[in-house]
């Protein structure tokens, strides 16, 4: 019997699973989607995708076009995401992250870990012509990027979250690709405080990231600065690195703990 099945049967917990699965997958496209789309995308058949839909669409979830037979995010999604941002502290977290992006004149996010990615949850982006663009919802490497460094390095486990990680590749000529190199890293991170990337993922990107920690020291999230190599030398990591650091410690206090964010 098929996992989620009772005598043949789809169980309410598969029905859930997959209702979520199809509102992921219109939160990720850009613009709407059709029923065969969608079904694409989950392996599921267009009955089945066309009935999630139509539920959805009944509990203001999902916006259906009546002239295309296309579906989007729904009104009832908007105040959800409004709701999470509120009650998770990223409305009070905005605030500090824009002081850091006019004390610094570069880019600043929020990051945080989804399984072995890191995912922007808020960005303000400078006001320089010249800037490294990551909108809300892009997903980095954890290995080679300055948030994801954090997020690693402030785990409970760093032997075993390195090797979690499996073969790491090479995208640029100063990423870090041996699994000794990368604990020496992170050991650094942790006895400084913070992590940089010089070109590691993105060449002529450099980004300086801070812990969100937890109570139990863990970091439930990370604050970066990014700009290009040239505006964030070398000698100007250490007042940019302070200036992470502070906000990330009052970031700390706007969200609240014990939850997975």
């Amino acid at each position: 019997m098929a996992e989620g099945e009772t005598n043949g049967k789809v169980t309410g917990t598969q029905t859930i699973a997959r209702a979520l699965a199809v509102l992921r997958v219109l939160r990720d496209t850009d613009g709407d989607a059709g029923i065969t789309e969608i079904a694409r995308a989950l392996g599921l058949n267009t009955s089945t995708v066309h009935r999630i839909a139509k539920a959805l669409v009944s509990a203001g979830y999902v916006a259906r076009n009546d002239q295309t037979e296309r579906y989007r995010l729904g009104r009832e999604a908007f105040l959800l995401g409004r709701a999470a941002e509120r009650t998770l502290g990223f409305d009070a977290a905005e605030p500090l992250l824009e002081r850091l992006a006019a004390d610094t004149g570069e880019s600043v996010n929020l990051v945080v870990r989804d399984g072995d990615e890191g995912l922007v949850v808020l960005r303000v982006e400078s006001a320089q012509p010249l800037r490294f663009t990551q909108p809300v919802g892009a997903r980095v490497p954890l290995y080679c990027t300055s948030t994801g460094k954090v997020l690693l390095a402030y785990a409970t486990d760093l032997d075993a979250e390195i090797a979690r990680l499996g073969d790491l590749a090479k995208l640029t000529d100063t990423t870090i690709t041996a699994p000794a190199d990368l604990r020496r890293d992170l050991d650094l991170t942790r006895r400084q405080g913070f992590a940089v990337n010089r070109g590691e993922r993105v060449p002529g990107v450099c980004g300086v990231a801070a812990p969100v920690l937890d109570t139990d020291g863990a970091a439930m999230a990370a604050v970066a600065i990014q700009g290009p190599e040239f505006r964030m030398p070398a000698d100007r990591i250490p007042e940019l690195a302070s200036l992470a650091v502070d906000v990330a410690r009052e970031v700390t206090a706007a969200i609240p703990h014990g939850y997975l964010i």
